[in-house]
């Protein structure tokens, strides 16, 4: 059953609000592309002086993503049905709701929170980011496309590239850099909320109640979708969390490595891609199942082996340019990827759970293997389950 769309009587001009959707989904992607990924650095490094162990440390950040996760996961049903009362709203909260996640870590860091209560102001941190996943929903893409049909520009994907760039040199250069890059990142995201006022108030038909939403996972007919976004949750997991705290630790925890290397990828994924991509196509490989599992397994093989930044920047960029249904060059900052970031039905929503579901037995896997084997072998064991994951999920989609 597919939700109904309706569009609340408005004069505003169709191009007027694309712009400022425009401007908002830039905004929040420069911030989120220069700020999210330090942010969960910053919190394996607290949990690292207060464990005094990498493994713990790691165990713990894991554990900390799936809390975020699972709160995504039981809000989406609650968030899609809120939709009803129109997508705006939903979109401006959520994107407050992640303003906020970065500041309470500020805060944290900053000395606000007593020693006593700095674990709880990290645990508001993991809330804040769930219940945003949870409630920013883009339906306005769908609207934008049926009136333009246009190439994202290369100078916005360039600079939302540079973000990490910045970012990471700001934190290593500028004393208590690691707190104002939070406070600058919540800033420009709460800044991203004023053109999303300026947007069409969708509204959206969700028609499964609460608890439905949760029964239809178990549902003959929804296996497929259900088994494909749980599959992309498990990529999703590794690719936003797992392999970022690999880097990490394989540049010795330096902040400006790490956002130096993120921006050469995505430099060398912008201009690569249409060159792979058009290479794909002579060689009539666009369309091959073989070649959608081969390109979706070797970039987590490939890790399994790389030790030095030159080896992450080629594995990276082999991946960001080759993976299958890739949306831009910052997948680090936009987390909300079920029918390319569009709310369409309650399938898309149930997508969503499955896909949350997927990270959250990830996150538990790792964090277990971490306490139980050492950590390149806990990382490898990660790595490998997901390469079986990417093709499985690669062979259901051929």
């Amino acid at each position: 059953m597919r939700a109904q769309f309706v569009r609340e009587p408005s004069l505003a001009n169709p191009l007027r609000s694309v712009r400022a959707l425009e401007l908002h989904r830039f905004l929040l992607r420069a911030a989120l592309a220069g700020v999210n990924i330090f942010a969960w650095m910053f919190v394996f490094q607290y949990f690292y002086l207060v464990e005094a162990d990498i493994a713990h440390a790691l165990a713990r950040t894991a554990l900390l993503y799936a809390l975020s996760q699972t709160i995504t996961c039981l809000v989406t049903p609650y968030a899609a049905r809120r939709l009803r009362a129109g997508a705006r709203s939903a979109l401006i909260l959520g994107t407050l709701l992640a303003a906020v996640a970065f500041l309470t870590l500020r805060t944290m860091f900053d000395g606000f929170w007593l020693s006593a209560f700095a674990t709880d102001a990290v645990l508001g941190f993991a809330l804040a980011i769930g219940l945003y996943r949870a409630l920013y929903w883009v339906p306005y893409s769908v609207e934008a496309a049926a009136h333009f049909q246009k190439k994202p520009l290369l100078i916005a994907e360039f600079l939302i590239a540079c973000a990490p760039l910045v970012g990471g040199l700001f934190i290593a250069g500028i004393g208590m850099g690691f707190v104002w890059i939070l406070y600058i990142g919540a800033a420009i995201i709460a800044l991203s909320a004023i053109p999303a006022f300026f947007i069409r108030n969708v509204h959206e038909i969700f028609s499964w109640g609460y608890r439905e939403t949760f029964l239809q996972l178990f549902e003959f007919e929804n296996r497929r979708i259900v088994t494909g976004g749980f599959l992309e949750g498990i990529s999703g997991a590794a690719t936003l969390l797992f392999w970022p705290l690999a880097v990490f630790l394989i540049v010795d925890q330096s902040f400006g490595m790490l956002g130096i290397i993120l921006t050469l990828t995505f430099w060398v994924a912008i201009w690569m891609r249409r060159f792979i991509r058009r290479m794909l196509r002579r060689l009539r490989l666009t369309g091959s199942s073989a070649a959608n599992i081969v390109f979706a397994i070797t970039p987590w093989l490939f890790r399994l082996a790389v030790a030095t930044p030159l080896g992450i920047i080629f594995v990276d960029s082999f991946f960001y340019t080759t993976t299958p249904r890739r949306m831009g060059i910052d997948p680090l900052a936009f987390e909300q990827v079920a029918d390319g970031g569009s709310y369409v039905d309650e399938f898309t929503a149930l997508k969503e759970v499955a896909q949350a579901l997927g990270r959250i037995s990830l996150c538990i896997l790792g964090a277990t293997a971490v306490l139980l084997v050492s950590v390149p072998t806990a990382l490898a064991m990660v790595f490998f389950i997901t390469a079986l994951s990417a093709a499985a999920g690669a062979y259901r989609s051929r």
